[in-house]
């Protein structure tokens, strides 16, 4: 049933519907000077959300980015130092053929020794190159030198020469993570790259019939390996031996006792430790208690191991010596191995670039998408707005000229 109308209702509904659409008219002008579809999150909740999980994602891109740029940037630097390490390296190799041949007198191999020492000592300033204030082959530890050298000076010449070199970084690669749950590792510490030969540790302790007492844990390389309380050798060594890591365990029987070995199956120094409160490579005789990795092996343990900068001390000392035979040998074949583990490296490197370059690109591309994706969430349709604007503008003209028409008549009207 129809109410009854009267004049003030006809003025009413007239003045409502006024209001709704110059409502609506600012709305599409407020869209139109903005820019924006959206002005408040109540006007679509929806993709008021969209907007913002896409604005977040692109300032996770940027954040990403970052990241990455400055990876490739020091990439560059550690390729740049293993370049010249390689060159080095050759130069050497060059020392060592030369040496190798007869034709050469003691002195001038004593020549070549002062040359092999001084390359040397420029392959340390490199090993001990820093980025950004960081050391760049520490491992994780990049706030110190990660190479020690001890001067000694030569009795019969008086020259100085580097007599040892000692690695005090850790076995930990230096990650970045480049994009959501994607970890890159993007470089080595030194005591892989700058490692010559593979390394064994032999223990001297007799180790026949040993179970672990507890539950605990061991770590190899920096992997963690659970060692169950009763675990025999056999299991021990299975379980390193499966552990993902580059060392080989081994058994080794000898008149009636057992012995454990580990090799590392790519040159690199083994790092050991036990945790968890247990004393499991303490028992096979491989660590010694109250010393850090990876300088904590037992006295007890042999070890045959040798860096890039124990083959060069040792090439130097065979010139010193007028050794042909070593230097042609041993050394010659040390060397080569020094740079093709350098060379593997380097490889590495290349291909950990080629990777964050198409990371980069797809950047690039989502960023793109994205943002076209972000201005579509809330952006204004201005082609759609400049109709409904011109809709809006004829239709409140025409309920203006009608409602001037129809409106009832007041006592103004008479005194015209």
């Amino acid at each position: 049933m129809i109410g009854r109308v009267t004049p003030g209702y006809m003025v009413n509904d007239f003045l409502a519907n006024l209001h709704a659409r110059e409502e609506k008219m600012q709305n599409v002008q407020n869209q139109l000077s903005t820019g924006y579809r959206i002005n408040l999150p109540s006007q679509d909740p929806v993709g008021t959300i969209n907007f913002m999980d896409f604005d977040s994602r692109l300032k996770e891109i940027n954040t990403y980015q970052t990241i990455v740029n400055n990876a490739q940037s020091k990439i560059k630097v550690v390729d740049s130092n293993l370049n010249s390490v390689t060159e080095i390296l050759q130069r050497i190799r060059e020392l060592a053929v030369q040496g190798a041949n007869g034709i050469y007198t003691k002195e001038e191999r004593r020549n070549m020794a002062v040359e092999a020492d001084q390359l040397l000592r420029e392959i340390l300033q490199l090993a001990n190159s820093y980025y950004k204030d960081n050391a760049l082959f520490g491992g994780t530890m990049v706030d110190e030198t990660p190479f020690k050298p001890t001067i000694q000076t030569d009795p019969d010449t008086g020259t100085e020469f580097v007599k040892d070199v000692r690695y005090i970084g850790n076995n930990q690669s230096q990650i970045i993570e480049a994009e959501r749950g994607e970890i890159i590792d993007i470089n080595q510490p030194g005591n892989q790259i700058f490692w010559a030969d593979n390394m064994e540790i032999y223990s001297t302790l007799n180790v026949s019939g040993y179970t672990a007492p507890i539950d605990s844990k061991i770590v190899v390389d920096g992997v963690e390996i659970n060692i169950s309380s009763g675990d025999n050798l056999e299991v021990i060594v299975q379980k390193i031996n499966k552990a993902g890591v580059a060392v080989k365990a081994s058994i080794i029987t000898r008149e009636g006792a057992s012995y454990l070995a580990l090799e590392s199956t790519s040159p690199h120094q083994i790092s050991l430790m036990d945790t968890d409160g247990g004393r499991v490579l303490q028992d096979l005789g491989f660590i010694d208690h109250g010393m850090n990795p990876p300088y904590n092996y037992s006295p007890a343990a042999r070890v045959y191991t040798g860096s890039v900068f124990d083959v060069l001390i040792n090439f130097r000392k065979a010139l010193l010596s007028n050794d042909i035979f070593k230097i042609g040998g041993t050394a010659l074949a040390q060397i080569d191995q020094s740079l093709s583990n350098v060379l593997k490296f380097r490889a590495h490197l290349g291909a950990v670039s080629q990777r964050l370059e198409k990371i980069t690109d797809r950047f690039l591309a989502d960023e793109a998408y994205i943002t076209e994706a972000k201005d579509n969430s809330i952006g204004t349709d201005i082609s759609k707005s400049i109709i409904d604007m011109k809709t809006l503008e004829f239709s409140h003209d025409v309920a203006l000229n009608i409602g001037a028409r129809i409106l009832p008549k007041t006592l103004l009207d008479f005194l015209r």
